[in-house]
């Protein structure tokens, strides 16, 4: 079985088709933590081992283990994400052929082209085995892998013109991804890649906000809050000192527009496009102040109303 799988550092988002034929996707929180956890009611509980050491899935601990760093893409938490996203599709545990992908600052080198001892590194990362306690586990025996960001243009791309280029600005938790492609996909003009700037830079400042009104909690569960950021009785539900929801709201209204100036000092940095194409589980939060800032005409300018798929979709269009 092949698998497109789009392993960003905050979800896992896959693609394949069953075996009649239909298409099926699936979408899985990365939250781990060292340690086993134990099993109780009729929840299902997912402890694995990887070269020695024991991790769990765990949705609430502030102890979760953080993602949003670039070597999260060869890391054990990595793997241990991967078979977990799999383990909870619904696919039977079996040897599978996985499609992944890496960040334009990785896939690429100084020079634009394909870094041969990166992807080397991701798919040697990628075929360590994993033992799931009293499970049978997936066995990975083939890994691609393709760069960010471009796949998910694939389609848009191919009904523009070759006079035409298209500016894919690809948000995620931990990376900023943007590649200018020509019209038809017949070639790719540019790539710019960030490690270190993603939506994590609010995720960071608003559990520092929450700390202060008395509310430890794991980066999922701040995620869910920056997604819900305009719904006080959410907000207020989960902060635990209410008196102090105003400064949490503040300080999440000043992170996003932080987030935001660091995207467009990047995106004013590109010339030349006719199309835009916002991608990636943070194309909420920019991609109004991207249309406001660069005047691209309405019919030119594109957020998916699914954005933490686009990248995979690309991928099986690809194939």
């Amino acid at each position: 079985m092949k698998i497109f799988m789009d392993d960003g550092s905050t979800n896992i988002k896959m693609l394949w088709n069953d075996k009649d034929g239909s298409e099926r996707r699936h979408i899985s929180p990365n939250s781990f933590k060292r340690g086993w956890s134990a099993s109780f009611g009729t929840g299902k509980v997912y402890n694995y081992v990887l070269d020695g050491e024991k991790y769990s899935h765990d949705l609430i601990s502030p102890s979760a283990l953080e993602t949003n760093n670039v070597s999260w893409q060869y890391s054990p938490l990595n793997v241990i994400a991967v078979h977990h996203a799999l383990q909870t599709s619904g696919i039977e545990p079996q040897a599978v052929e996985i499609v992944v992908t890496l960040p334009l600052a990785e896939f690429f080198d100084a020079d634009a082209q394909p870094n041969m001892d990166n992807i080397a590194r991701k798919k040697e990362s990628l075929m360590r085995a994993v033992e799931l306690n009293k499970e049978d586990a997936f066995t990975i025996e083939k890994v691609t892998v393709r760069p960010e960001s471009i796949p998910a243009g694939v389609g848009l791309s191919d009904e523009l013109s070759t006079s035409h280029s298209m500016l894919i600005v690809d948000l995620g938790g931990t990376t900023l991804d943007v590649s200018l492609v020509v019209g038809k996909m017949t070639g790719i003009s540019r790539v710019y890649g960030n490690s270190e700037l993603g939506v994590s830079l609010v995720t960071s400042a608003v559990k520092l906000a929450l700390a202060n009104a008395e509310t430890k909690t794991s980066s999922f569960n701040v995620d869910n809050l920056i997604i819900n950021r305009n719904n006080d009785a959410y907000l207020a539900d989960n902060i635990n000192d209410v008196e102090a929801l105003g400064d949490v709201k503040k300080a999440m209204e000043a992170a996003i527009s932080r987030l935001q100036r660091r995207v467009l000092d990047v995106v004013n940095d590109f010339d030349g496009y006719t199309h835009i194409m916002v991608i990636g589980g943070g194309a909420p939060l920019i991609a109004e102040a991207i249309r406001e800032n660069t005047h691209i005409r309405e019919d030119r300018f594109f957020v998916s109303d699914d954005p933490q798929f686009d990248l995979v979709n690309g991928l099986k269009v690809i194939g």
